[in-house]
């Protein structure tokens, strides 16, 4: 399984965060959300694969990036339960 970082801005007003968080938080159990407009999944899938499964929640002036990451990392003031995920899952 891969891991990818999901980053997004959600651009016009009424912004749908909850259904774009929904998406993610079903469809890839174990995620990461430790920062804001930010996720960490691991998942058989592509990055295209990813983007295209979150496409329904966005706009078209939303913007999206999944990138894959691995476990070259470091971190400033994350709480212990987020380090502890980064350090199992990466």
């Amino acid at each position: 399984m891969a891991a990818y970082l999901i980053g997004y801005d959600l651009h016009k007003m009424g912004q749908r965060y909850e259904a774009l968080k929904a998406i993610i938080e079903r469809l890839y159990p174990g995620w990461w959300h430790c920062l804001d407009s930010t996720y960490i999944i691991k998942t058989g899938l592509t990055a295209m694969q990813v983007r295209d499964t979150l496409n329904p929640a966005l706009d078209g002036n939303d913007v999206l990036l999944v990138i894959p990451v691995g476990s070259a990392w470091a971190a400033r003031n994350l709480p212990q339960n987020c380090v502890d995920w980064l350090n199992q899952n990466l």
